[in-house]
């Protein structure tokens, strides 16, 4: 294992650790936060006693208060666990950090291009602006990467695919263009599926600028296009496609 799967490793091991803690501690809130309801309808249901029978539930608040008192002080001992808890967690954090030994100069977008019929990725250009990408960034990474027949594109909601400069590419090549529903990615799931394994193969290789980076991404793209796909009957995209265009010619 590569250092920076290594890295990544451990990352996703403190973030699953992390989920476990707020999980336990959303349970033992409001395991909390019911007892507290129950303690302040008992007292207000004692104080509407009369003397007397104060006198015959003596006994019994005498013991809801030493409960009261034990569990005041349990949950003063678990507020002091979760601070050792916390500090655990930032040290550990801040230690991934610095193993990663990463400084961001500048942020980058990856275009990802891909096939909905065939899986296979047609591209992963490279936007230097990052955030700050625009339509026009994205219409002239798409300039012969799109297949002549193209009828429909899938996207998100973004700005970029959203703008008009956009929208007239898609009129001008007699494309339907279909965004996703918004806040539901699933609804684009092939696109959402190779965003995660591309992530993954990432996180295996490294580089140092935009440069190594293009050439990383072809080795991603090329070994990805070239490995079997449970979704096309254990065919490779690559294989996939030569089997409809046999079809076709034939």
């Amino acid at each position: 294992m590569g250092r920076k799967a290594e890295i990544k490793r451990e990352e996703e091991e403190l973030r699953a650790w992390r989920r476990r803690i707020r999980i336990e501690r959303r349970k033992e809130d409001e395991e909390w936060r019911k007892y507290r309801e129950d303690r302040i309808k008992q007292k207000k249901r004692w104080k509407e006693l009369s003397k007397d029978e104060k006198k015959r539930f003596r006994l019994e608040k005498k013991m809801s208060d030493e409960e009261w008192r034990r569990r005041r002080a349990k949950r003063k001992e678990l507020k002091a666990k979760r601070a050792k808890e916390d500090e655990k967690w930032r040290n550990k954090r801040r230690e991934i950090k610095e193993k990663m030994n990463v400084v961001i100069i500048s942020l980058v977008a990856i275009l990802v291009i891909i096939d909905n019929c065939t899986r296979k990725c047609l591209g992963l250009p490279v936007l230097i602006k990052g955030r700050k990408v625009t339509a026009d960034d994205v219409i002239k990474a798409l300039e012969n990467r799109l297949p002549p027949e193209l009828k429909y594109i899938i996207s998100d909601n973004g700005k970029q695919f959203v703008a008009e400069a956009f929208q007239r590419l898609c009129r001008g090549k007699g494309i339907v263009h279909v965004r996703i529903t918004r806040h539901r990615p699933a609804t684009n799931g092939i696109a959402e599926r190779f965003v995660r394994r591309l992530k993954e193969m990432l996180a295996e290789r490294e580089w140092k600028d935009v440069e190594e980076l293009t050439m990383v991404l072809e080795e991603v793209i090329s070994a990805y296009n070239d490995a079997p796909h449970q979704g096309l009957d254990g065919l490779s995209p690559d294989e996939y496609e030569r089997r409809l265009m046999c079809v076709a010619s034939g």
